[in-house]
């Protein structure tokens, strides 16, 4: 079911990130690297707000359903009158706030279409509601049909409007606002348990939302401060569209990872219900093994091949910043390393102490960032964000390891890890001493295989993963 999960959701977070990437693709050669860093600008600052909408309670209520038998319907009703509560303090506080971030970042003359993120809302509010309910009861295709549709019908949208208005920030708003609309007809949900007396109090249902938020909240800060960052300590328009095309690339690591954290949450909540250690302890190293290799294969791809991959989609005009493609590929990576560790904290009912560690995190992130912006430049997310990434991922690993022993399997880990650093320098290594003799690219693709064959069959849990999918889509397996 795990594995078979993942790939439905794997498919559509395939299609999320083929649309986006050729809908950025595309903006970014219309409008230039100084226009395109604006939507990019825009674009992180719905996101900021969207925060609390998509995670926190769509996890709680994925949790509860996942482990407990209880009345779907009341719960429903439950969930939705919170989230449409977080919905009007977020548009209360958007109309507050958003004119005066809109002269912080000096994209005055796009702050009147600032004002439809509050359109959008509370309708993804309304669909990442639905989606958790889907998630937490299994329904593993519809979630995916309901996230593909979205990405298909916001790209086509968006590109309508693109080349009839000539304007990006309205055709990327309007798409995204169309597109929800249109999603929320595919999330129909089941009402089960109608007899069930399972009573889900408000303060539980709360408790795991605001951990499951908080958590999201401080996590995807990370992920979407960056280009704010750039702007705001001085990095031009122009520079900010350059990173932004990086980063497109390097992002497309996360939304794999998140279709695994996704499918993986319910399941590891339903083990340890159960208290199966035996088969979480399985499930969680087989996935973390299987991440590790990914961030590998991942990295060394991007660095090899990065240049090619900018210049043919997003063109020559934005290959200044190809550099950064590799190490934000490896951070976004490192990132998904600690949302699956979070999502176990979640899980366990930890106490929520360890997102005094991520505010921590952040505030060191920011510091970082700050004091190294003038001499790395763009570089310089990208490297704070690996340097937190390990750090966090230690501590959360050594604190799930201390109250539930025997989860992860730390000395396989550490060797496989050790194992695939290795490998990935002596490729590096191999592919610079190669491109003195060859062409550069004709080595890199020559080196690239052998990592992958060489890494693939010397580590049985990949292996293993990779022929259980590959069976599952030949239709194998179930």
């Amino acid at each position: 079911m795990l594995t078979k999960g993942i790939f439905q959701e794997t498919m559509s977070k395939v299609v999320l990130a083929v649309t986006g990437f050729v809908l950025n693709m595309i903006l970014a050669r219309v409008l230039g690297p100084a226009n395109y860093g604006v939507v990019g600008i825009i674009l992180g600052i719905m996101f900021v707000f969207e925060l609390f909408l998509t995670n926190g309670l769509r996890q709680a209520v994925s949790k509860i359903l996942s482990s407990q038998q209880v009345n779907t319907r009341k719960l429903y009703w439950q969930s939705f009158i919170i989230q449409m509560a977080f919905s009007l303090g977020l548009v209360l506080l958007g109309l507050l706030i958003l004119g005066r971030v809109a002269v912080w970042l000096q994209i005055e003359q796009y702050a009147n279409l600032l004002y439809l993120i509050l359109v959008i809302i509370p309708l993804k509010g309304l669909f990442f509601l639905n989606c958790g309910f889907l998630n937490g009861q299994f329904k593993y295709k519809q979630h995916a049909v309901a996230n593909s549709v979205y990405s298909v019908f916001r790209l086509v949208i968006a590109l309508i409007l693109l080349y009839t208005t000539r304007n990006g920030v309205l055709a990327v708003l309007v798409g995204t606002l169309g597109a929800f609309i249109l999603a929320l007809f595919f999330t129909k949900l089941e009402w089960t348990n109608k007899d069930s007396t399972v009573v889900v109090s408000n303060r539980y249902l709360l408790d795991l939302t605001w951990g499951a938020l908080l958590f999201y909240l401080l996590v995807n800060i990370f992920f979407n401060i960056d280009v704010l960052l750039l702007r705001g300590l001085g990095m031009t328009e122009a520079a900010v569209g350059y990173y932004k095309s990086s980063a497109n690339i390097g992002s497309l690591l996360y939304f794999l990872f998140i279709s695994v954290s996704q499918v993986s949450y319910p399941l590891i909540a339903r083990l340890f219900a159960r208290e199966d250690w035996k088969e979480l302890g399985k499930v969680t190293n087989k996935l973390f093994i299987s991440i590790f290799y990914t961030i590998a294969l991942a990295f060394v791809f991007t660095l090899f091949f990065s240049d090619v991959i900018i210049g043919v989609f997003f063109g020559k005009a934005y290959l200044p910043a190809v550099g950064v493609t590799p190490w934000y590929a490896l951070s976004i990576g490192l990132l998904s390393v600690i949302i699956m560790l979070g999502n176990m904290m979640i899980v366990f009912d930890q106490k929520k102490s360890y997102l005094f560690y991520l505010v921590g995190a952040l505030a060191l992130y920011l510091v970082i960032v700050v004091t190294l912006i003038n001499r790395f430049e763009i570089f310089t997310p990208p490297i704070a964000l690996i340097i937190i990434s390990l750090i966090i991922s230690i501590v959360f690993i050594g604190k799930l390891n201390r109250s539930y022993n025997g989860v992860f399997d730390v000395k396989t880990l550490l060797r496989i890890t050790v194992w695939l650093i290795s490998l990935s320098a002596i490729a590096v290594l191999l592919q610079h001493i190669l491109s003195d003799v060859i062409n550069a690219h004709l080595s890199g693709v020559l080196v690239f295989i052998v990592f992958t064959i060489v890494s693939f069959f010397s580590i049985r849990q990949v292996k293993e993963a990779v022929l259980n999918s590959l069976s599952i889509l030949f239709g194998r397996k179930k």
